[in-house]
């Protein structure tokens, strides 16, 4: 049995990641041993004394401490998610989010919204990755013969900073405006910024981020439109590519890359034509809400009227019934479970709402024209 020791720190997509590795791991019977920087006293060293494993993976964010040292690992295989592949001192072994394909994911979005303007704001840490999805972005505003300009955090010391300089370039952004921001928590960041100025997101600023994290993206005001980052992939790869070391297949350096597989539209990206709050908020009670059993009834209460008058308001205003916006998000909602290979097909009825499986399947069957099954072939990798 082999031992491989992880090294991360606590964050909830590299438990997506995690879950990828434990994919890779479990039919080979390998022992997964988490070593959370941050939990422990514990320094690397010591980490690998105690548990004396046979290869590991290494999270970026235990590169960029203080007095990290790749000599440590010396003599063990080990692989390296995300590393800064200019500055990293030897040849490795890593696993790498390609920020040209999921940047170019997410700006085709904003693109495909007819905009003539666009924008991005970096990561509030300078990072490689950040600068590379900025060069995306521009080029594909250049692309669709828009306009570009971006936005660089002066640094980290301070959010009260972030918010005095941020502020004033958000109001001087010609409108509408589409931004493509670094990631989640910097969407987060534009949202609350674009509230304090009084912008109206997305019918002046359109925002997208990068990672779809449900627990961000979700509480936004609005909901926070995102690229959906592969993370559960990209720990498969990164176990596959340690397996094939420990084997002798693998030599470094070797780097393979992993992407954006899809967009999960939420409602800072939804442009209206026309102007209803209680029908926006109405939307917006369905995004949280649809996979809980909400009904088309409860949704008419909050638009408020007769039923008839709320059914004809919502139309109008979003094109479609209150039922078919009730599946739609049901049917995002299933699309994102069959992504993550952990999930069976017959087992995710009831994560999306539906009272058994076979509701769910004929949903699904009328909002996309295939089966689940098809669908998962057609867009799940590995």
């Amino acid at each position: 049995m082999k031992n491989i020791l992880y090294f991360q720190y606590p964050w909830r997509l590299w438990r997506l990641r995690l879950a990828g590795i434990f994919r890779y791991a479990t039919p080979r019977k390998w022992r997964i041993q988490i070593a959370e920087h941050g939990l422990t006293a514990m320094s690397i060293a010591e980490s690998l004394r105690f548990w004396a494993p046979d290869g590991c993976i290494v999270e970026r964010s235990i590169m960029d401490v203080p007095g990290f040292d790749p000599s440590d690992f010396k003599g063990l295989h080990v692989v390296y998610c995300d590393p800064d592949l200019q500055k990293f001192p030897a040849p490795c072994l890593a696993v790498k989010h390609d920020s040209d394909i999921t940047a170019t994911t997410a700006a085709n979005e904003l693109v495909k919204l007819g905009l003539a303007h666009f924008a991005y704001v970096g990561n509030i840490f300078p990072r490689d990755w950040s600068a590379r999805r900025r060069e995306t972005m521009a080029a594909a505003a250049a692309a669709a013969g828009g306009t570009f300009t971006d936005f660089e955090p002066s640094g980290p010391d301070c959010v009260t900073a972030f918010f005095d300089s941020i502020r004033p370039w958000l109001k001087k952004l010609p409108r509408p405006c589409g931004i493509l921001a670094a990631n989640d928590i910097t969407g987060d960041l534009v949202l609350q910024a674009c509230r304090m100025e009084r912008l109206r997101v997305p019918d002046d600023i359109a925002v997208i981020g990068i990672d779809n994290d449900e627990l961000i993206c979700e509480h936004t005001t609005p909901t926070l439109t995102s690229a959906v980052s592969d993370f559960e992939l990209s720990g498969f790869i990164a176990a596959q590519l340690l397996d094939d070391a420990m084997q002798g297949r693998a030599h470094a350096p070797c780097v393979r890359y992993f992407g954006a597989k899809d967009i999960f539209l939420r409602s800072s990206t939804r442009v209206f034509k026309r102007r209803d709050g209680a029908v926006r908020h109405a939307i917006e009670l369905i995004r949280s809400q649809a996979c809980s059993g909400l009904t088309p009834a409860r949704v008419c209460r909050e638009i408020g009227g007769s039923r008839r008058m709320a059914e004809t308001r919502f139309r109008n205003f979003a094109g479609r019934t209150i039922g078919d916006e009730i599946r739609e998000a049901r049917v995002a909602r299933a699309k994102s479970l069959l992504l993550e290979k952990t999930q069976s097909i017959e087992s995710i009825y009831f994560k999306c709402g539906y009272a058994d499986a076979s509701a769910l399947r004929r949903a699904f069957k009328q909002s996309t024209g295939m089966s689940m099954r098809a669908w998962r072939a057609t867009n799940a990798k590995l």
